[in-house]
């Protein structure tokens, strides 16, 4: 019987929006990032608005993987990963009068979800059989200096039928230096098939070493025209390369795909009916 997961990185432009749907039809929902108009994804989150957001992850609360927050109470997740270490009093200092109440929200909801899981929840996310199978491990460390949030983000491992996916949140070289000490980390991320890069694929969160260690087919970056100097280059080198499908579709093998060029990313992971196609079964953009 068939066995998949479906994972899609919606073009939210400077920002990160991620939905993981495991082999039960429960979804993981990774950040709240939200495009415009023309690509379509204005409330990524309002796409699942009927369906069973068992586990979200909230890599860190800068306003870009938060932008969505306010339709949160529309489809509450029955659990919610992020940044503990970080109080609301740091979360809201320096807060623009324009984003405060999305960032109200966000303490609110920190707030809000501060009960243990128990270990026989049925949305438990360390146990795979609650997902159909879909492993899933986090990693994060609190060691950094609390003057830049991006450092304290999640890192998701996502694991089915031996294919590996791993999300990263807006780590930078200080919190992969920290992470890369570990060996439960190292040999989580080792060998993977897909990247979602760290912090928009920036030049200055590529991390040689964390990149060599995951050894992707396929690096994948949220980002916009305007963040500034690029990585995909060196993704584009490092990358095992996969056939994926454009959006007219055509199948060509890539390297890395970025949403400001591809749109959104949709990869289907796990196993499939025809013992060929067993693993990594397919990749493709849409608009």
């Amino acid at each position: 019987m068939a066995k998949t997961a479906t994972m899609t990185v919606w073009n939210v432009q400077l920002g990160l929006a991620v939905h993981i749907k495991a082999p039960n039809g429960k979804y993981v929902v990774i950040d709240l990032g939200t495009g415009d108009y023309n690509s379509g994804n204005t409330s990524p989150l309002a796409k699942l608005r009927w369906n069973n957001i068992a586990y979200m992850i909230i890599t860190h609360p800068h306003l870009d993987h938060i932008d969505d927050i306010l339709h949160f109470d529309n489809n509450a997740p029955k659990i919610l990963k992020r940044a503990t270490s970080l109080t609301n009093e740091e979360v809201m200092e320096g807060v623009r009068d324009c984003d405060k109440e999305k960032f109200e929200k966000y303490c609110e909801i920190n707030d809000q979800y501060n009960s243990p899981v128990s270990s026989n929840d049925s949305n438990n996310p360390d146990n795979s059989d609650n997902y159909g199978g879909l492993e899933i491990q986090t990693f994060s460390t609190s060691a950094c200096d609390h003057s830049n949030f991006n450092n304290f983000s999640t890192i998701a491992v996502f694991t089915l039928s031996g294919v590996k996916v791993v999300v990263c949140g807006d780590n930078e070289t200080a919190s992969l230096d920290v992470l890369m000490q570990k060996d439960s980390f190292k040999s989580a991320i080792k060998n993977a098939d897909i990247l979602v890069a760290p912090h928009h694929g920036r030049e200055s969160a590529y991390h040689s070493d964390f990149v060599a260690k995951v050894n992707p087919r396929l690096t994948i970056i949220s980002d916009t025209n305007k963040i500034g100097a690029s990585a995909s280059d060196k993704y584009t080198r490092i990358s095992r390369g996969w056939e994926v499908e454009n959006s007219n579709g055509e199948m060509n093998k890539r390297y890395c795909l970025t949403t400001r060029n591809d749109g959104n990313i949709q990869v289907v992971f796990g196993e499939s009916d025809d013992m060929r196609y067993n693993g990594l079964l397919a990749v493709k953009c849409f608009k």
